[in-house]
């Protein structure tokens, strides 16, 4: 059975994990499938938005424990699927529900919108395995304040769902049964909306964040300039206009 399944249709790309009966913990080859599914969707142009999420009742409890102790083995772990994420230029949404360990929290926290269940429990539990881990101070740390992040890393202790979105890792906080429903709802909304206006703002924000303020204008404007010689910006502005929705074409 594929670790990994991929479908792209009506411009979203939808990225699975597969593995439940494993609670998606992912073997290296799942780790390389993923990354390979993420830089597919980057790469396809009839790819608007890329919704992420899993089978069973837990998202991903990291990579596959009886892979990482295999003698002798060789891999890049969970890096190359962070590296793609982290690469991806088009609106990432990520739903999720149970554990999330490691690097299967990772990818939520390198989503754009992340949405989790009440039974959400993000959590980095590699001291308790005496090995260390990439994505704790590669994405943890970026995402809370330094002290939550070596609190995580040194306990062991889990994030529920409503500490989570208190201290704004996550966008919203569902059900359990309403966790497909707001994945669907939140794609939607996204794809109502002109694909490359949002590329642009993403750019511009990532690309930005670590500047003055200043020299922060001036990038974002020369990116997001851009923009406005589009075919969608004349197409928006005209259905803005006209009382109508617009017919976005992505050019």
């Amino acid at each position: 059975m594929d670790e990994v399944l991929y479908q792209a249709r009506d411009r979203v790309a939808t990225i699975t994990l597969n593995r439940p009966e494993k609670r998606n913990a992912l073997t290296q080859a799942g780790l390389d499938a993923l990354a390979v599914r993420m830089r597919a969707a980057e790469r396809d142009e009839q790819v608007w938005v890329v919704a992420i999420r899993a089978r069973g009742d837990d998202f991903c409890i990291g990579q596959d424990v009886a892979d990482l102790a295999r003698e002798g083995r060789s891999g890049d772990f969970f890096a190359p699927v962070l590296q793609a994420l982290g690469q991806m230029t088009k609106p990432v949404v990520c739903a999720a529900r149970g554990e999330l360990r490691g690097g299967g929290a990772a990818i939520l926290l390198g989503s754009d919108i992340r949405l989790v269940s009440r039974s959400a429990r993000i959590g980095w539990l590699h001291a308790r395995m005496g090995i260390a881990s990439i994505s704790g101070p590669a994405t943890l740390a970026r995402a809370v304040p330094r002290n939550i992040a070596y609190e995580m890393m040194f306990t062991c202790d889990y994030l529920d769902a409503e500490r989570a979105h208190a201290l704004g890792l996550v966008n919203q906080v569902v059900a359990d049964d309403a966790l497909e429903p707001g994945l669907d709802e939140t794609v939607a909304k996204v794809l109502a909306n002109a694909p490359l206006a949002i590329r642009a703002m993403k750019r511009a924000t990532a690309s930005t964040l670590d500047l003055p303020y200043d020299q922060a204008l001036a990038r974002a404007r020369s990116i997001l300039e851009g923009v406005m010689q589009s075919e969608d910006a004349r197409e928006g502005l005209r259905a803005m206009l006209e009382g109508r929705a617009p017919r976005w074409r992505g050019c």
